[in-house]
């Protein structure tokens, strides 16, 4: 039963989205696709919340840090010691991205780029991602991934993509996952 409500409300994102230019359509972080969709049905997610055990930034002592990043296939994995923090993807039509505090320029490998802007991080001039990217057999449409930001709250991931696009995000537990499709 579980599985026929996924594909509903997969199906029922998809027609909501036809027709229409605005991000109403986008599912919620927590919708996850039904596993037979293929990558190119799935909707592009512009934004999510904070999950309800993400802890507050100013109410914690220990940073809720990023534990773990991993690229397979067209997809990126963020894992977090506790839940999941707010996000933000920003497609852009280049691979030309910006360091954050520094302003440098960091390019990735790829036609096109995605920002990934993972937001409520304790500010208190701690790193909160200090490993490194896991990166396995990319697929056709992920190319690159770098860490290009972790400053006043903000943790920044840049991906770069063959062609233009944008990513579905799931989320599971503590995991956000965000699964890149053309647009």
């Amino acid at each position: 039963m579980t599985v026929f409500r996924v594909v509903l409300a997969v199906l029922v994102v998809a027609v909501s989205a036809c027709g229409s230019s605005s991000s109403a359509g986008t599912p919620s972080p927590s919708e996850s696709p039904s596993p037979s969709a293929s990558p190119s049905a799935l909707a592009c997610t512009n934004a999510g919340p904070a999950s309800s055990d993400w802890p507050a930034a100013a109410s914690t002592s220990a940073a809720p840090a990023v534990t773990s990043v991993s690229a397979t296939g067209d997809a990126l994995t963020i894992a977090f010691a506790q839940g999941t923090p707010a996000f933000d993807v920003v497609p852009q039509s280049n691979v030309h991205f910006v360091m954050d505090p520094s302003g440098l320029p960091a390019d990735v490998a790829g036609n096109a780029g995605v920002a990934i802007e993972l937001r409520g991080f304790p500010t208190g001039g701690q790193a909160n991602f200090v490993g490194t990217i896991k990166t396995t057999s990319l697929g056709p449409l992920l190319k690159d991934v770098k860490k290009i930001g972790d400053f006043e709250g903000v943790v920044t991931f840049a991906a770069g993509l063959a062609a233009p696009g944008c990513a579905n995000v799931t989320s599971s537990g503590s995991t956000l996952t965000f699964r890149f499709v053309s647009s």
